[in-house]
């Protein structure tokens, strides 16, 4: 006997939709940018394709935020209105999080370092990463403006310059698992003694830190090297 699905639930399942387009996007950026890495002679391609990487990786965090926040018995009408009203994604992903953690018990005294941690987490894969991505989306791309474009942002062109496939790499990873964290908090029931949480916090805070690990002695030079030693255009897999 089949399930009737609510309004909600198919609303859920269509923006996962948003996601999966996104992550495939992701893999056909990538099978280009080790086919150009491969062979090594094409840096200003190279450059373009990376920052077409860095905004589906932007346009990707977005998908997943609202695909969480239309969770299905997640938050109210009126907790998702109050958190997509703001139109900085890194205060929308925050806002989330704060949201979530309103249906834990206020007496439980780890919950302060918990939402620091998130929040934290946020900032170093989100904040620096859509200003970048504004940059290049309002045709910043060689000479970056500050928000008035009256002025020039040396900042931002410098991490314009430093940013590659790796470090894009390393942040979709990293934030898979933060979306999973946040998953634990939406999902966490009082009847349950909120264990979609618990569950999910410290295993996802160790892989975290296991990519980080791993990733940090790993430069673009490696990549190329293993990618001239596998066969060209292998859209199943993705070299990190």
């Amino acid at each position: 006997m089949s399930s009737t699905i609510s309004a909600e639930q198919q609303f859920h399942s269509d923006l996962s939709k948003n996601v999966r387009a996104l992550e495939s996007a992701r893999r056909q950026i990538n099978i280009k940018i080790n086919d150009l890495l491969r062979n090594g002679k094409d840096e200003f391609s190279l450059k373009i394709q990376t920052k077409v990487y860095l905004l589906i990786y932007s346009a990707w965090t977005e998908a997943c935020l609202v695909k969480l926040i239309h969770t299905p018995f997640g938050f109210s009408l009126e907790e998702k209105k109050y958190i997509l009203k703001d139109k900085d994604i890194l205060n929308r992903w925050k806002k989330c999080v704060n949201t979530a953690f309103l249906k834990f018990s206020k007496s439980g005294s780890d919950l302060p370092n918990k939402k620091q941690k998130i929040h934290k987490l946020l900032d170093n894969y989100l904040k620096t990463q859509a200003n970048i991505r504004n940059k290049i989306a309002h045709g910043q791309w060689e000479f970056p403006l500050y928000s008035h474009n009256l002025t020039h942002d040396a900042e931002v062109l410098h991490y314009i310059q430093l940013v590659d496939t790796i470090q894009i790499d390393t942040w979709f990873e990293i934030f898979k698992e933060i979306c999973g964290i946040v998953v634990g908090l939406i999902d966490a029931r009082s009847k349950n003694n909120h264990r979609a949480h618990y569950d999910f916090y410290f295993e996802k805070l160790t892989k975290i830190q296991n990519i980080i690990d791993e990733r940090k002695s790993f430069s673009l030079s490696d990549k190329k090297i293993l990618l001239q030693q596998k066969p060209s255009r292998s859209p199943n897999i993705i070299v990190k």
